[in-house]
C-alpha cells in the first residue's frame, strides 16, 4: 500500500504546477472539499487535472483498504476564474471588552481583483471565508463562522 500511495502522490506532484499558476483544480462535487492527495494542487491543462482525478481516486481507494471509514468523494475538474479575488484584512484591538472577557477588536477587510484595483472594503462586518485553497467550503463551515460572530 505504501508504494501505491507514494507513487500516486509523486505522479500528482509531477502533473501539478505552482500554486496560483494553474487554470484547473480538482475538488469534491458535493462538498467542495479538496482532500489529500490533491489539497492545494493546480493544473495547467484539463487533461492533467483529469488524470489527477483518477489518481486521487486510486489513492483514496488504497487508503480505504486500510481504513474503510475514509470518506469517499466524487472528484471533478473545475476551471479557476481568470482573475482570482484577493483578500487583505487588518484586525486592531479596541479599548472595549466582549461579554466573554476577551478584548474587543475592529476588523477591516478589502477584497480586490488583480486587474481592477479595490473592489470592496468592509469594516466590522461578519467575515466569512467561502473558499479554501482549492474551492468553496461546505455549508457547515460557513455556519460555524457565522455562529462565532468574529
Amino acid at each position: 500500500m505504501d508504494d501505491i500511495l507514494r507513487q500516486t502522490r509523486k505522479e500528482i506532484e509531477s502533473l501539478a504546477v505552482e500554486s496560483g499558476h494553474g487554470r484547473f483544480s480538482v475538488l469534491c462535487a458535493e462538498t467542495g472539499e479538496c482532500p489529500m492527495p490533491i489539497t492545494g494542487k493546480q493544473f495547467e491543462a484539463h487533461d492533467d487535472a483529469s488524470r489527477a482525478v483518477q489518481l486521487a481516486r486510486d489513492y483514496r481507494d488504497a487508503l480505504r483498504e486500510h481504513d474503510p471509514e475514509i470518506p469517499q468523494y466524487r472528484f471533478v475538474v473545475t476551471e479557476e476564474p481568470a482573475r482570482p479575488l484577493q483578500m487583505a484584512g487588518v484586525r486592531e484591538r479596541t479599548s472595549g471588552t466582549r461579554a466573554n472577557g476577551l478584548p474587543q477588536t475592529q476588523r477591516s477587510v478589502t477584497v480586490a481583483s488583480d486587474g481592477n484595483g479595490e473592489w470592496l472594503t468592509m469594516d466590522n462586518a461578519p467575515l466569512v471565508h467561502l473558499a479554501r485553497d482549492c474551492g468553496p467550503v461546505g455549508d457547515d463551515a460557513v455556519g460555524r463562522q457565522l455562529d462565532s460572530k468574529l
